[in-house]
């Protein structure tokens, strides 16, 4: 499984990377033309184009790039390679790859997993594998579940991009501080899976900062983003691509005709990271 892991990231890295060189060169040459330097790009537009459109960019006929934009829609591009569909007898929801080692482990909510001892994943490229659950959690709507290596195909690695977590909770008062100070109004992407295709849904918001809801029983991130049935299993993002929580429910308004919330509450990555050691070690 390691040989096939480093493949995979190798894979990735190298997508990433030609993506990564074009918005550089985007970002560099709108700066420089502000300055007053013509600049001949070291990819040619030809490139820079099909590139973009492998990232799947908007490029206007003028050529003309937003570079926020841009690079919401490559965190997108990276985001959705993180998350699965996840059915378990008559209901599904999402899932977020939370590890790849011996096998693949993806982290969704208890309770969805708490329905059977399995559960079927759909991935972004249609395939579909059977996971055994491995545990959930005794306090939160946190549970995880694995994919058996002989059953990951290099199709599956290929395609697949596990969450890098931001881990804020779990550091010292300080650092809780800076981040209670400096994230809010940030710029958030929440990813989650299309329940009728195997494609991703998506949304874009701000985070309005961390909050104790009685109802998760713990602090939770609470972004100011839209999301909806189905999402839930789906991770936060910000515009470093980091995995910030997982979605697990929100608010939504009352006289909405569909169960649609604009107020959206995701459990941290912290608090996932450790209640899956805390699983992988009672089964020790």
């Amino acid at each position: 499984m390691k040989k096939e892991k480093i493949f995979a990231c190798f894979w990735g890295i190298l997508t990433i990377s030609g993506i990564i060189v074009v918005l550089s060169v985007m970002i560099h040459r709108i700066n420089m033309e502000k300055d007053g330097f013509a600049v001949k790009s070291c990819v040619s537009e030809q490139a820079a184009v099909k590139m973009a459109q492998t990232a799947g960019l908007k490029v206007s006929e003028e050529g003309e790039f937003d570079t926020g934009d841009i690079r919401m829609q490559i965190v997108y591009q990276l985001a959705k390679r993180s998350i699965v569909k996840v059915i378990v007898g008559d209901a599904a929801g999402s899932g977020t790859i939370w590890k790849i080692e011996e096998g693949i482990v993806i982290v969704s909510n208890r309770h969805l997993l708490m329905k059977d001892v399995t559960a079927e994943i759909v991935f972004g490229n249609g395939e579909t594998v059977i996971a055994d659950v491995i545990g959930y959690s005794q306090q939160y709507d946190i549970g995880f579940v694995r994919i058996q290596e002989r059953a990951v195909t290099d199709n599956v690695l290929r395609d697949i991009y596990e969450a890098v977590p931001v881990f804020y909770e779990t550091e010292s008062a300080e650092a809780k501080a800076a981040f209670d100070a400096a994230y809010p109004g940030r710029r958030v992407l929440q990813v989650g899976a299309v329940m009728d295709e195997n494609t991703a849904a998506f949304s874009s918001g701000v985070i309005a900062g961390l909050a104790f809801v009685p109802l998760f029983n713990t602090k939770v991130l609470v972004t100011e983003c839209y999301s909806r049935a189905g999402m839930s299993g789906g991770g936060v993002f910000d515009e470093g691509g980091h995995f910030l929580g997982m979605i697990s429910g929100g608010e939504v308004p009352e006289d909405a005709e569909m169960r649609e919330a604009e107020i959206t509450y995701s459990i941290p990555s912290s608090l996932i990271a450790a209640e899956y050691e805390m699983i992988i070690n009672e089964g020790k």
